[in-house]
């Protein structure tokens, strides 16, 4: 089950809480500043006559340091049921507003009522916190998100106040500080601003927490005509002060942290709860990747619901918020719910973020022009569901996502989770691969991947080509047109070595311009973004220059034609960004910032006046950093001054001021006689710096200079001229952050206007990438182009195992192929063989060529041919399911029942050792039973590998009474006492499962090669001996016995 987390002080013992060590060195200036006014003495006095006191259970409610003493109050807890002494009784659960974060606890909805008894005022009237607007914008927030983490900003740093600071500060390791007022101490905690990433990753992607981010806005930029919902400017006022964000694992879309290679699905599901059973109840699922605005729909039933998440892997998944009350509460639905309690199942074993979209007061939710009037079909649902917890999370920064691609089941090859995960298609089940993952999915462990299909194939050498060979792994074409179409591309470039490297090269490192685009639509695409784009428009031209160049001859190269002939010209929006960005400015943005420390952080960035960077003579270090900080501050003006004739104004005027303030400075110079002295600013001041200490006598006897600081080396004074001098060029600066916005704006707005144009060229990009990757891996392991047609046919002419033989060149070693055919009148094949000869490699070797030939990728064989595949089924692998109280037998006879219930004439089905777990009879039983419906009804192609050469016996006598069966085995060669496995599959039934070495004949085999010990394998002989000769089972024991004494 999904453990429930709580972000308040509910998750701390009173003993945890006495261990943190409290400090005296609060996080932030601005902190203290904030927390001005505090309740009267008289209000405190109150708060202590008060009969009323709140009681949180074993909680505490005052925090103590190490000598228990008393340093502060703790407000109640809103995420907590609140009992109130004087009534004697627990308040109860109203419906409300309420956190949508999935690691919530059961007692996270039962707020309502206790919040309005421990409202702010009542708070501040008990002197628990102080009275002042900071503090009561932090308490609303924390009785809103009561099971999040809310992270304030205030100035440069997020913050967290009263219980859920010290949560916080236990969750990152941070310092834990607190602050007096009238009432006592609150604790809080916190991190510079440029940290956000760095402890968003171990709150969001670590720790499966939802964050609250809580910004600063200025009311200038909704005054100037821009977007309201702008974080404040460095400089400006603060004017207020709001939710901004709301972090959850499904809706990350520029996080620094998040791989690339990944897509990130938030996953809607809406249930039809009058559709009956799991085969009857249809869902219908909407999911988009937020960074993207990849947006795609599907329906399926209760009963397919696990094979779609498996294949889409979502970081998160979206429920109706009318199903929350049962999933905290664990009750089993009845009636037409029922269903309902298979997905909340599922989604516990899986372990993956579910969240419940409830629309908040004053979220404005935005229909798709489609959207019907009530009430909705069961996509619209899902699609409504989807939408509303998008605004709830991303606000006003709500991406615009694509035109919804409605995906059907007929187009795609169905692979279901236990066969994604059998032939480890993504992720690896072996030890050092899923079982290292990060979660369900195999996600963002290096070693989860590793061994798997997925990093065969993966040469690819962007992260949006990476993403589309996932998808194409795990969901393959069934149209051949489709199909042949990438086998024609990849074809053109298989034995065109050099023009294969050099697209490599060109399209390598560009930027991802699906999600640079996703930015520029949520309003939040930088200069920076904007430069990368021309980048990616000038990569693609190369690209396309040197396909034209290659198709101009004879050759391979003609047919990349048909690939280019769609593209859409986009010269014209590189220009643009290019006439507009300047380069050498944007490439500095957000480089400064993080490579400061904290007390640098609190000074001021200074006038843009200042030329030259390299270190003055006579500066401290301190010197040094203010001036270079000024003038970096240089590179903030990445929009050239004549975009806009607001811009080119402001420039000329700033131009000014800077000759004014080197003619100010050499005048001073002159007039005074100190070469050491400097017009700079020092903690938001202006002032004149001179670091001769010989010249501070002479300026210190002029009455207009007046002395404001002495440091070490360098002593500061004011100087009016300067001062009106500087002020004037921070008001200009300040204005011209504006304009440049503003001048961005339109920027953006012309960048959006062509947004189906670049995404049109990128998926072609991404399509030539995919190409690329299977061209290149066909080369370097001599891949061959399949066939496929529409019949029923598989024909595999020495095939051999991607992954395992990649694994064997890796050592020097070669890989023994095997050819299959399978025809209507052979279309089950009956594999027997020892142990360790080469049969579960078969069944997987022959699924994976099937997947990778829809795919569109060459085959690692000397010739296929093969009809179309709509589904692989797989029944491989020994494994249990305890969470769902399955062991393995029972496990084994579900998913072969799933494979006789949905398997079609065109399905490809591999089954390995059916009939295990049980007595020999029974999984003969079994073994047959499966083997005779698939021979009677469903007549698919299969290959059936077992070690109950009984059940090839048994169908051995119908040969010629049904058709449709053969016959394959492998082999062991014995030689001189050794022996070798042949791995070559020949025509015939092997009775001998070659599990026992026998030391008599120094017969080395499985049991012996896996270092049994000597008395085992003696004892397994004597009575396999016994067995085979006809012995009972007690009669086998009594010879081995008679032969021990």
């Amino acid at each position: 089950m999904i453990p429930f987390r709580r972000s308040t002080i509910s998750a701390f013992t009173p003993s945890r809480i006495l261990s943190h060590p409290i400090g005296h060195a609060s996080i932030s200036q601005q902190g203290r500043r904030l927390w001005r006014s505090a309740p009267s003495s008289a209000a405190a006095s109150k708060a202590k006559a008060s009969k009323s006191t709140i009681l949180l259970g074993a909680l505490p409610t005052h925090l103590t340091d190490a000598q228990g003493n008393k340093v502060g109050s703790l407000p109640p807890d809103p995420g907590r049921r609140v009992k109130t002494a004087s009534k004697g009784k627990t308040s109860k659960t109203s419906k409300g507003k309420t956190s949508l974060s999935s690691s919530m606890g059961a007692e996270a909805a039962e707020t309502v009522q206790a919040v309005s008894e421990t409202g702010y005022r009542a708070a501040v009237t008990r002197g628990e916190v102080p009275d002042s607007p900071l503090a009561e914008q932090v308490y609303e927030n924390w009785k809103r998100f009561p099971d999040a983490v809310l992270l304030t900003r205030v100035g440069k740093f997020y913050e967290s106040y009263f219980a859920p600071a010290v949560e916080l500060s236990s969750l990152l390791s941070l310092k834990l500080a607190y602050k007096r007022y009238a009432g006592g101490n609150f604790p809080f905690s916190g991190f510079p601003v440029h940290q956000l990433d760095k402890y968003l990753k171990i709150l969001v992607q670590d720790l499966d927490r939802t964050v609250v981010l809580v910004e600063e806005y200025d009311e200038e930029g909704r005054k100037e005509g821009l977007d309201p919902m702008r974080k404040v400017a460095s400089g400006a006022d603060l004017k207020d002060r709001r939710v901004g964000r709301v972090v959850t694992p499904g809706t990350l879309v520029e996080e620094s942290w998040v791989s690339g290679d990944e897509s990130r699905y938030l996953l809607a599901v809406s249930v039809d709860t009058e559709g009956g059973g799991q085969e009857d109840c249809r869902v219908s699922l909407a999911y988009t990747d937020p960074s993207t605005g990849e947006f795609f729909l599907r329906e399926t039933t209760v009963e397919y619901i696990e094979d779609e998440v498996a294949r889409i892997a979502p970081s998160e998944i979206v429920l109706d918020a009318g199903l929350k009350e049962a999933w905290y509460s664990g009750e089993q639905l009845v009636g037409a719910m029922t269903p309902v309690n298979d997905l909340f199942q599922l989604f516990r074993v899986l372990g993956v973020h579910v969240s419940f979209a409830v629309a908040e007061h004053g979220a404005t939710i935005r229909s798709p022009p489609s959207a019907p009037a009530a009430p909705q079909s069961l996509e619209m649902q899902a699609i409504s569901l989807l939408r509303r917890h998008l605004e709830y999370a991303l606000r006003d920064s709500m991406p615009e996502l694509s035109s919804p691609n409605k995906q059907s089941s007929s187009k795609t090859m169905l692979i279901d989770a236990a066969t994604l995960g059998a032939l480890e298609i993504r992720h690896a089940i072996r030890p050092g691969g899923m079982s290292n993952a990060s979660d369900s999915f195999g996600r963002s462990s290096p070693l989860s991947s590793r061994g798997t299909l997925l990093s065969t194939m993966s040469q690819t050498t962007t992260p949006s080509g990476h993403r589309l060979l996932v998808r194409t792994l795990t969901a393959p074409s069934t149209d051949i047109t489709l199909i042949n179409s990438r086998l024609d591309l990849v074809e053109a470039l298989v034995g065109q070595e050099e023009l294969r490297t050099d697209l490599r090269d060109m399209i390598r490192g560009v930027g991802d311009v699906m999600r640079i685009v996703q930015r520029f639509k949520g309003r939040r695409g930088t200069g920076r973004d904007a430069w990368d784009l021309a980048l990616w428009v000038r990569s693609f031209e190369r690209v396309l220059g040197r396909i034209k160049r290659d198709s101009a001859v004879e050759g391979a190269g003609g047919r990349l034609q048909a690939f280019i002939k769609s593209v859409k010209p986009l010269a014209d929006l590189a220009e643009l960004v290019e006439g507009t960005i300047d380069e050498a400015a944007v490439m500095k943005q957000g480089l400064s910032e993080g490579d400061v420390d904290d007390e640098d952080m609190e000074l001021q960035a200074g006038d843009a006046m200042l030329a030259g960077s390299k270190a003055r003579k006579g500066e401290s270090k301190k010197q040094r950093i203010e001036r270079e900080k000024a003038e970096n501050d240089v590179n903030q003006w990445w929009m050239k001054p004549h975009f806009t004739e607001e811009l080119k104004s402001m420039h000329e005027e700033l131009t000014g001021m800077k000759a004014g303030r080197a003619k100010m400075e050499r005048d001073l110079r002159k007039k005074l006689g100190v070469e050491k002295l400097y017009l700079t600013k020092h903690r938001n001041v202006f002032v004149m710096s001179v670091s001769d200490r010989l010249d501070y006598a002479k300026i210190d006897k002029l009455r207009q200079f007046a002395n404001i600081f002495e440091g070490k080396a360098s002593k500061h004074y004011a100087y009016n001229s300067w001062t009106q001098l500087g002020g004037q060029t921070d008001k200009l600066m300040e204005d011209m952050l504006f304009a440049q916005r503003r001048a961005f704006d339109l920027l953006r707005d012309q960048i959006v206007a062509r947004a189906e144009d670049v995404q049109h060229n990128a998926e072609l990009m991404d399509e030539l990438d995919l190409a690329l990757s299977f061209a290149q891996t066909a080369a370097d392991l001599g891949y061959v182009r399949p066939i496929l047609d529409e019949s029923t046919d598989l024909e595999i002419t020495n095939g051999r195992h991607p992954t395992v033989e990649t694994s064997l060149l890796n050592h020097s070693r070669s890989f023994t192929p095997n050819s299959t055919s399978m025809t209507p009148s052979s279309h089950l094949h009956i594999i027997t063989g020892p142990n360790q000869g080469g049969k579960s490699t078969l069944l997987r070797q022959t699924a994976v060529i099937a997947i990778l030939a829809q795919a569109g990728s060459f085959v690692p064989a000397e010739r296929v041919r093969m009809g179309i595949v709509d589904r692989v089924f797989s029944r491989i692998g020994a494994r249990d399911d305890l969470f769902r109280d399955r062991s393995t037998f029972m496990l084994e006879m579900v998913e072969t029942a799933a494979i006789l219930r949905h398997a079609t004439a065109r399905s490809l089905v591999i089954m390995d050792e059916i009939g295990r777990g049980t007595t020999l009879h029974s999984g003969l039983s079994i073994a047959y039973a499966t083997l005779d419906h698939i021979l009677s009804k469903i007549k698919c192609r299969t290959l059936f590998a077992t070690h109950y050469h009984e059940v090839a016996d048994m169908l051995a006598v119908e040969k010629g009474v049904r058709d449709g069966v053969e016959f394959w085995c492998t082999d062991v060669d014995e030689l001189d006492g050794a022996f070798s496995y042949q791995y070559r599959l020949h025509r015939g039934i092997n009775h001998k499962s070659h599990a026992i070495g026998f030391p008599a004949d120094h017969r080395q085999k499985a049991a012996r090669l896996a270092g049994m010990p000597d008395t085992f394998l003696k004892t397994a002989e004597i009575t396999l001996v016994a067995l085979d000769k006809g012995f009972k089972p007690s009669e086998a024991v009594r010879s081995r016995l008679s032969q021990l004494l």
